[in-house]
């Protein structure tokens, strides 16, 4: 008897049959109240409200977001840049340092990494009130230990012969260290840096629904009052935004510049970061600072919080890692398969970017008009989300493949759909699947946000424990969360190099 056997390709379309529980609880969910609402709201997208008052909120609000998203995604980046280079086995075995030093530090910045920013945001806006200064300082809390992570990769790969022969002349470490690590932190910035600025604007956005500033600000205001006409118009500048950075950061090229351009260039970068840091920590713990006493049972173990409520809360949030996480990965394919066309792909693409451009929580407040808060609200949102930004990244590499096998097929008579599938996609599936699992990561990480708005998983036990200043609480939120995110980068990295 003849085994099953599964490839990439059927795996990237069995997640799809998540999508049989979603639909029944979102159908026994349903209610018609907020169809109205639902109907105005898409409406309002084709006729924003202009006038002189929301075009200056507009301005000031995307200012504010430029300055936290550009200054966030500046220390970040020079932070991280550090802490890479200090988390790489190069470093120590240049300098002969234990090693045991580079596992402590890569412990800890794995910690900081796995809590997402908004969770960072809402418990430095519970400490120190709402300021600008907090939205910065929350982004760069993960973002230096995700750069950390992707330059000591890149820091990784030097090949260790050459430190050898370096070590045989009797070479100046620090100088050997600099000239080494040169080349691949500055191809990394150029490859991976300044994407995160477009990263950073976002999640400046989000941060912004929670009331630190920026156009998020505006954006959650006009929902709740349901001004969708003012909403759209904030919505639009946000986007605006984003696609001007993006054509901006393309023409920014450091290919053609001189060493001692750039060397300059590090430099400034790292005093301003440096002085932004030091003003902004001295800003929040001398100007908003609570009393320390009001915290002082941070450490103290409740270990009666961890019952059975608790591990129906953690649970939750696992169900909803791995529900969203099969949308995100076979939306994209299915959806291409089946409206294999210009217009149909067009259309694919359309909606992708209004799914990016929408910040998740609105997303999840919009669905919440006509459905009930449940997990498969927040998976379908959280999914949907995800599933724009890998169905950009698919249709990208598909259309930069060779289509010759492609075309080989459609001439001889193959279906247009098979032909697609046998022809295009299965070269793509092994790399797709490979992203999906980087991208599961931050679904993780990004449960905490609908948590929080829906009403479900840890992200709302941690909103509760917030509002009554249960800091016992938060921590063992803080551990639970960090340990998802940990076992599933470990699985997910397990994943990746199977299929690369």
């Amino acid at each position: 008897m003849n085994k099953l056997k599964l490839n990439s390709s059927s795996i990237t379309f069995l997640p799809i049959l998540v999508c049989i529980p979603i639909a029944y609880e979102l159908f026994i969910n349903f209610h018609i109240g907020g169809i109205e609402l639902f109907k105005e709201f898409i409406i309002s997208a084709f006729n924003p409200k202009i006038n002189n008052e929301i075009i200056f909120t507009l301005v000031k609000r995307l200012n504010e977001t430029i300055f936290i998203a550009f200054f966030s995604w500046l220390i970040s980046i020079i932070f991280g840049v550090i802490f890479g280079i200090l988390s790489s086995e190069i470093f120590y075995k240049i300098l002969n340092l234990p090693i045991f030093l580079k596992r402590f530090l890569n412990l800890f910045l794995t910690f900081i990494r796995s809590i997402h920013e908004i969770i960072w945001g809402l418990i430095l806006l519970q400490i120190y009130g709402i300021n600008f200064s907090i939205g910065i300082i929350a982004i760069c809390i993960p973002y230096v230990a995700i750069n950390a992570k992707v330059f000591s990769e890149q820091i990784e790969n030097i090949n260790l012969k050459t430190i050898e022969s370096i070590k045989q002349i009797n070479g100046i470490k620090s100088s050997t260290l600099i000239t080494l690590v040169w080349a691949p932190v500055i191809e990394t910035f150029k490859n991976f840096g300044l994407y995160r600025l477009e990263c950073a604007i976002r999640s400046t956005a989000v941060l912004g629904l929670f009331g630190v500033g920026g156009i998020g600000t505006s954006i959650f205001l006009s929902f709740q009052t349901l001004n969708f006409r003012e909403l759209w118009t904030y919505l639009w500048g946000l986007a605006f935004l984003i696609i001007i950075s993006k054509k901006l950061l393309k023409r920014f090229n450091l290919s053609n510049t001189s060493k001692n351009f750039l060397t300059s260039f590090v430099i400034a970068l790292f005093c301003i970061s440096l002085f932004s840091l030091s003003f902004f920590v001295y800003f929040i713990f001398n100007k908003n600072a609570i009393p320390f006493n009001s915290i002082n049972n941070l450490l103290i173990s409740n270990f009666n919080f961890i019952s059975y409520d608790f591990l129906k809360l953690l649970l939750e949030t696992i169900v909803l890692c791995l529900l969203s996480t099969g949308i995100a990965i076979s939306f994209p394919p299915i959806f291409i398969l089946i409206l294999n066309n210009k217009i149909g792909i067009t259309i694919i693409r359309i909606i992708s970017f209004l799914f990016r451009l929408i910040p998740s929580p609105i997303l999840i407040l919009i669905l919440l008009m006509f459905n009930d808060p449940s997990i498969s609200l927040a998976a379908i949102t959280l999914g949907l989300h995800n599933a724009a930004i890998t169905s950009k990244l698919l249709l990208a590499n598909l259309h930069n493949q060779d289509n010759k096998q492609y075309i080989a097929m459609k001439s001889l008579g193959v279906a247009k759909r098979s032909s697609w599938l046998f022809g295009l996609f299965v070269k793509q599936a092994n790399s797709y699947l490979a992203y999906c699992a980087y991208r599961s990561d931050i679904i993780i990480r990004e449960t905490a946000i609908l948590g929080v708005i829906g009403g479900v998983g840890l992200g709302w036990q941690l909103q509760e424990s917030l509002s009554s200043f249960a800091w016992e609480e938060v921590l063992v939120i803080l551990f639970a969360y960090s340990s998802i995110a940990i076992i599933g980068e470990l699985i997910n990295g397990k994943i990746k190099s199977n299929l690369t």
